[in-house]
């Protein structure tokens, strides 16, 4: 009398796309990584991931730290307006984008699409997925990425200290495929925000792994005029609602 054994078989990171029985009664598996996806609109939902700013304090245990060094300061005064203007959530990719065809994608593993000006990513990005909202993030919502990015270190169990260093001095790891809550590429590429209109001009953001500098620190803010210069070393950083 034959008898039979059912077997659950998971794969981290993939799935089982196609199984074959042979003629031997060993069964063929057909396995697709998850990350060889391309195509942005099939895996919308697990590229672009939820920045819950709304949730930011002022009481917040973090939020309670005396800052010891100058980026300190300035990024605590920066996230402290952020927080009072009353933010909402909003969506950011969780990898650099790269060029396809006529325009972007998010593939991991694929080379950042640098070597664009901020009139280019502005067009870009709203044409990206409209009805999203799609747009380059502003210097506010960036503020309060990073904001949220320290609140999810120290939660946790970062120290406070070391969470606010990690962002405003020397952020992370100079390791830029590494994850970091899901979010990948943070110290790969500088970030072109969105235009700002008190200040004129637009922003950038964030750091350069390949900087000549040992200090990489996410919490960087450089005012740019040029909105038709290209940027060597810089992606757009899109949001979506």
């Amino acid at each position: 009398m034959k008898t039979t054994t059912e077997v659950e078989i998971k794969v981290s990171g993939a799935r089982v796309t196609n199984a074959t029985v042979m003629t031997d009664g060993t069964c063929k598996l057909t396995i697709e990584a998850a990350n060889a996806v391309s195509n942005v609109t099939e895996v919308k939902d697990n590229v672009f991931v939820l920045v819950e700013a709304s949730k930011l304090s002022l009481n917040d245990e973090f939020m309670q730290y005396e800052p010891e060094t100058d980026e300190e300061r300035k990024f605590k005064l920066l996230l402290e307006k952020a927080i009072k203007s009353g933010l909402k959530d909003f969506k950011r990719p969780n990898c650099d984008p790269s060029f396809n065809e006529g325009g972007i994608c998010y593939e991991y593993g694929k080379a950042p699409a640098v070597g664009k000006s901020y009139n280019w990513w502005n067009q870009v990005a709203k044409k990206f997925k409209p009805e999203y909202n799609s747009r380059l993030g502003t210097k506010t919502e960036y503020v309060a990425f990073l904001g949220v990015l320290i609140k999810q270190l120290v939660e946790m169990g970062c120290s406070i200290k070391k969470a606010w260093d990690a962002v405003c001095n020397n952020s992370l790891e100079s390791n830029g495929c590494r994850a970091i809550f899901g979010i990948y590429d943070l110290v790969n590429c500088y970030r072109i925000l969105a235009e700002d209109e008190e200040a004129g001009g637009f922003w950038i953001a964030g750091c350069d792994y390949y900087n000549v500098f040992k200090f990489i620190p996410l919490a960087e803010l450089h005012h740019c005029l040029d909105r038709n210069m290209d940027n060597s070393d810089g992606v757009g950083w899109l949001v979506l609602d």
